[in-house]
């Protein structure tokens, strides 16, 4: 692929992988690293999540990327993003800033603007529920909760003697 001096652009007119990394890497920290632990594997997620949103890479692609990593696990970052996205209002921001700067990344290194589609997500719709109704569902989780701990319980009970 052909490679300019400084920021490289690949031949699809694609943000490079290593660009994306680097934004993500510079506030979460470095996601490509082995291993599984905590700080860098949501910095990786974070980094996978936008290289197919925003740079428009396939998950195998990606996935070679991160230290040979199957497009399955690509998958389930971009799946786990998405839906942190939708209940944490700090993860929520964080992706839409690091969108913007890839994306003004990559319209500084010429690869093109890119559509505001893949900065925003869409608002989830709003989800009105009555009293009544919110009480039927806590009803419906204590019920199911007690219902598991009551299997955890032996019959005898437990015993205080070590």
């Amino acid at each position: 692929m052909p490679a300019l001096d400084g920021l490289r652009i690949q031949s699809g007119g694609r943000i490079p992988l290593a660009e994306i990394e680097a934004v993500v890497a510079a506030r979460l920290g470095p996601g490509r690293v082995p291993g599984n632990a905590q700080p860098a594997a949501f910095s990786r997620q974070v980094a996978m999540y936008l290289a197919s949103r925003v740079g428009e890479w396939s998950t195998t692609e990606i996935g070679k990327f991160y230290n040979g990593r199957d497009h399955s696990t690509v998958c389930y970052a971009i799946a786990r993003i998405r839906m942190l996205r939708e209940v944490d209002q700090a993860v929520d921001g964080i992706v839409t800033v690091l969108a913007e700067e890839i994306g003004a990344l990559a319209e500084s290194i010429g690869s093109g603007p890119r559509p505001k589609a893949f900065v925003q997500r869409k608002a989830a719709p709003l989800l009105l529920l009555d009293d009544a109704a919110l009480d039927a569902v806590a009803e419906r989780i204590a019920s199911r909760i007690l219902s598991r701990l009551t299997g955890l319980v032996p019959a005898g009970g437990f015993s205080r003697e070590i």
